[in-house]
């Protein structure tokens, strides 16, 4: 792993225990997987069971070795004893603190103005463009997929600020915006 992404992996709050299994950082790697594996947890639509064991399988572990362990021959037996282990667990309360910390792992801050850019719905899905995005600013492609999702995001801000692209939200924004909900 690159200095800087293992820097900013190691530096930031520690994942929660989902299903008894510590996840790991949330990266570009894991968005780009979940967004592959068409995991409603990043497509939207009703979450199964299966779907949160297959997103804890690929956040608990970096993307290449999840992506091993849904593919491995063994994976049938090793999510049938996975399955006994949590049958006691509230599953419900299970997927909704992964859904909780997901969200949470996109921090980078609003986006107030776009300079010269006319309003169009994206087509490319979301980890893709947060790659691209990366790779635009200089990031090699294999310290991109082990970045921190709101590191990239906020790096990619970030340089976009600096070329005059962006205004983003912030303490002067915020502290406007307070004022006028007061009056």
């Amino acid at each position: 792993m690159a200095d800087l992404a293992k820097i900013l992996s190691e530096t930031g709050p520690q994942a929660p225990v989902v299903l008894g299994v510590r996840l790991v950082p949330y990266t570009v790697g894991h968005a780009i997987v979940l967004q592959r594996l068409r995991s409603p947890f990043v497509m939207g639509g009703e979450i199964a069971p299966t779907d949160l064991v297959e997103a804890v399988t690929v956040c608990s572990q970096s993307p290449l070795e999840s992506i091993r362990s849904i593919k491995s021959r063994w994976s049938g037996l090793v999510l049938w004893l996975w399955g006994k282990r949590i049958a006691k667990l509230n599953l419900l309360a299970e997927s909704d603190k992964f859904h909780v910390w997901l969200k949470d792992q996109s921090t980078a801050p609003e986006v107030l103005i776009e300079a010269g850019t006319k309003s169009k719905a994206p087509a490319m899905p979301w980890p893709e463009r947060v790659l691209v995005g990366c790779l635009n600013i200089g990031i090699a492609p294999d310290d991109a997929v082990q970045m921190p999702l709101g590191d990239a995001e906020r790096l990619i801000l970030a340089h976009a600020e600096m070329m005059g692209h962006v205004q983003l939200w912030d303490d002067r924004s915020e502290a406007v915006w307070q004022s006028q909900q007061e009056v």
